[in-house]
């Protein structure tokens, strides 16, 4: 697997930031999942442009959301090859695990929101990290007011989680990992569950804090909170932490591993490392989430939109 880009707030950061970069375009170049899509060449002279040219090319051909929730996304014919090309871009790219965290202590644990079963799997993660000594004062698990939608109506109960958005999701992994129970802390915006609204619940479990935050989107009009919403508001939020572990989903870690050193790190000044929650924490028997090819097309999309991101911002825009 290519090395992914890490934050450690040292010296000499941005410019391996941009080595590791420019070394995971060449490889998503190498196993094929462009030319099977694509026979004109995308590789130019400056790494910069050629993320651009694939920047562009990635929201034509491997979009299949169209503004939809990740589970009503349209399901697309692949030939073989393409297929085959989906396969090794997963492994080689990083999009289907990472080694566990590299640290014995984090200022700050952070869980990325997501679909429901995210809710339950990240925190089970956390728990299993905990119980293997990793070292932590504060997990904190970021999403939004997104109301449950497609298979997630049906799975919710299933999963343990009363509710119908995607905070109660979280809210109910965090009770079930670490056995909480009682009302937890709240800090609230005025309004309800709308783009706009916020919420911050918070308990102490075993001299650690737990939260559960969601974040107000800063296009309430437009959009609900997005990734980089969430870590903006936490990150303002946080007092004491400067040393951060990311954990989310597999497929999403080159994503929003990207992100969260454009925002966390480069914003805000935080060391950050993104890890993949463990196989043991996903397995939910049946109901186990599977990632299918588009599934992993559409986020190999969202991977380079996030380099191309973070390489503009370390090198000031030059190509």
């Amino acid at each position: 697997m290519t090395v992914l880009p890490r934050w450690d707030a040292l010296p000499g950061d941005a410019e391996r930031c941009v080595a590791a970069i420019d070394a995971w375009t060449a490889a998503l170049f190498d196993t094929g999942v462009v030319a099977a899509f694509q026979n004109a060449p995308l590789r130019g002279p400056a790494p910069g442009r050629t993320l651009d040219a694939l920047d562009a090319f990635a929201a034509a051909n491997w979009d299949f959301r169209g503004g939809r929730e990740r589970n009503l996304a349209r399901v697309p014919d692949f030939t073989a090859a393409q297929l085959a090309a989906i396969d090794a871009s997963t492994a080689a790219l990083g999009l289907d695990g990472t080694p566990p965290p590299s640290r014995r202590h984090y200022d700050a644990v952070v869980m990325t929101g997501g679909m429901v079963r995210a809710g339950i799997v990240k925190p089970r993660y956390l728990r299993e990290l905990a119980d293997a000594g990793l070292d932590w004062n504060e997990g904190v698990f970021l999403g939004g007011f997104r109301p449950f939608a497609g298979d997630e109506v049906e799975l919710a109960p299933r999963l343990g989680v009363d509710g119908d958005n995607e905070v109660d999701a979280m809210a109910a992994g965090m009770r079930q990992a670490f056995g909480l129970a009682g009302a937890p802390a709240s800090e609230r915006s005025e309004d309800g569950k709308g783009a706009e609204a916020w919420r911050d619940l918070s308990w102490v479990a075993d001299g650690r804090t737990l939260r559960v935050v969601a974040a107000p989107s800063s296009e309430p009009a437009v959009r609900r909170a997005n990734t980089a919403d969430t870590y903006r508001f936490w990150a303002g939020r946080a007092l004491d932490a400067r040393s951060v572990l990311v954990i989310t989903t597999p497929v999403y870690v080159p994503y929003q591993g990207a992100a969260a050193i454009e925002i966390l790190g480069l914003e805000f000044g935080f060391s950050v490392e993104t890890v993949a929650v463990s196989r043991t924490a996903s397995d939910l028997g049946t109901d186990t989430q599977q990632f299918l090819p588009h599934h992993r097309l559409q986020e190999l999309r969202s991977a380079v939109q996030g380099m191309r991101n973070l390489r503009s911002r370390l090198t000031g825009g030059c190509r």
